[in-house]
């Protein structure tokens, strides 16, 4: 709402999560879609961002790694990204809340480009790096005429953070407990899930199409070769295994249309005994429609 006027244009990469078109459509703007699929890798191209780019544009929206997806940006598009927004004059607003929970490969910090800064909105988050997606404290680093608009709507939304949270927080950043938790803690033991997850996958659902994700704690999965021989899309199916089951996944559509026969598959607190049996139920499930 500090950004976008009536028409405006947001670039966003389909998939992507699925709140970001919503957001848009409340400050009336419009959600232009960059398409990705798993057989890139979810990356988007550069090429296809200068066929999505307009004088309309007036933002894009990343998030790195993704969710869905686990993608980590590579630089080729980022400095495609910053040329074409010193060009056509446009924000890049970056969502970096995953950017510590990365197990192959580095955090691409887009503020740092050359030209970038003055036109980067940086959005962050405890949340996950913390592990208090409960409390939901962030901040946003940007240039100093967003940051006071951002003051002016916030402060007729919401007053103040919790209190609570305030003190967790300065305990969790003091005395390098942070570097500590997320380096010998949390990326270890994602990393154990994650790899448990891909390999039952594999095994299980072996006409599935996925990634191996690189940072935070999703797997998105193709899964249109089972779908077709079900008669059944991705979302009907996903409500059905939850109520069959017990077993819940995301319906990919959710998370824009290119995500259609997709579902989502997280990690992150299941204990691995669960996921194992979570993927062999699903499997099993789909055999029984048949």
């Amino acid at each position: 709402m500090s950004l976008v006027e009536t028409e405006d244009e947001v670039i966003l990469t389909d998939p992507t999560y699925l709140g970001y078109s919503e957001i848009i459509n409340l400050a009336q703007g419009k959600p232009r879609w960059l398409t990705v699929s798993v057989e890139e890798g979810y990356q988007p191209s550069g090429e296809q961002l200068k066929r999505v780019v307009s004088k309309k544009t007036k933002a894009m929206m990343v998030l790195s790694p993704d969710n869905p997806t686990g993608r980590i940006l590579n630089e080729e598009f980022v400095k495609t990204l910053v040329d074409l927004a010193q060009d056509y004059d446009f924000w890049i607003i970056s969502d970096d809340i995953y950017k510590h929970i990365i197990y192959e490969g580095e955090h691409v910090w887009i503020s740092r480009f050359p030209g970038a800064k003055e036109r980067t909105i940086t959005v962050c988050s405890f949340s996950k790096e913390a592990g208090i997606p409960g409390l939901r404290l962030g901040y946003t680093l940007a240039p100093s005429q967003i940051i006071e608009s951002m003051e002016k709507m916030q402060q007729y939304s919401t007053l103040a953070p919790e209190t609570l949270g305030q003190f967790a927080l300065v305990r969790f950043l003091r005395e390098n407990m942070k570097e500590s938790y997320i380096r010998n803690l949390v990326v270890p033991y994602y990393v154990k899930k994650r790899d448990l997850m891909g390999k039952m996958l594999q095994q299980h659902l072996p006409l599935a199409k996925t990634v191996t994700p690189r940072g935070a704690f999703y797997y998105f999965v193709d899964i249109r070769a089972y779908l077709r021989e079900i008669h059944l899309n991705e979302e009907d199916f996903s409500t059905r295994l939850l109520n069959d089951t017990g077993v819940a996944v995301i319906p990919g559509r959710f998370f824009g249309e290119n995500g259609t026969g997709h579902v989502r598959m997280t990690f992150v607190s299941e204990p691995e005994e669960r996921i194992r049996e979570g993927i062999k139920k699903m499997a099993e499930y789909i055999s029984k429609i048949q």
